[in-house]
């Protein structure tokens, strides 16, 4: 039985579908997000205690576009960087190679090991190429903050580099 958030939703379709569209710039993809985004709505225990329903209609559609597209990223600058890293092996010596590798496996380990709230900070800024008022808003946090989160994640990194004797 539809409640009132799904009928809601058919009824912007069109609207949700070419905000989804712009978004992420594929129409299979937009598509499967519409899809996705549907059934999240229509799954809600309780939707009338929704304040703004068509807000939250939005919000859920740009979050979901928002998460597809940091997939994106993540997955476009892996393969580039596995690239690289082909590129890299193939012009150079196995020790190189090996270096290479003990280096990107150790500052992997660094960002993994970070605070959460640091580690989220560097991502947004270094993979996904977020401003520091932009992370601060996403976050909570003002522009200093991302800042000093920045510094420490990269002070921790550069000393994991150290010990390993990578620099």
């Amino acid at each position: 039985m539809p409640n009132d958030l799904t009928t809601l939703f058919i009824a912007h379709q069109h609207e949700i579908g070419g905000y989804l569209q712009r978004k992420v710039g594929d129409a299979a993809d937009a598509a499967d997000l519409y899809q996705d985004a549907f059934l999240r709505v229509a799954q809600l225990d309780r939707p009338e205690k929704i304040e703004n329903p068509l807000g939250f209609i939005f919000t859920t559609v740009a979050n979901l576009a928002r998460d597809h597209m940091r997939r994106f990223i993540r997955r476009k600058k892996f393969a580039a960087s596995e690239f690289d890293y082909e590129v890299a092996v193939s012009e150079s010596t196995p020790e190189d190679a090996f270096l290479a590798r003990e280096r990107d496996d150790t500052l992997q380990k660094a960002i993994d090991s970070l605070p959460p709230k640091t580690r989220s900070v560097f991502l947004k800024y270094y993979v996904e190429g977020g401003s520091y008022r932009e992370i601060g808003e996403q976050l909570g946090i003002s522009p200093r903050t991302v800042e000093y989160h920045l510094r420490q994640a990269l002070a921790y990194c550069r000393a994991e580099a150290q010990n390993a004797g990578l620099i």
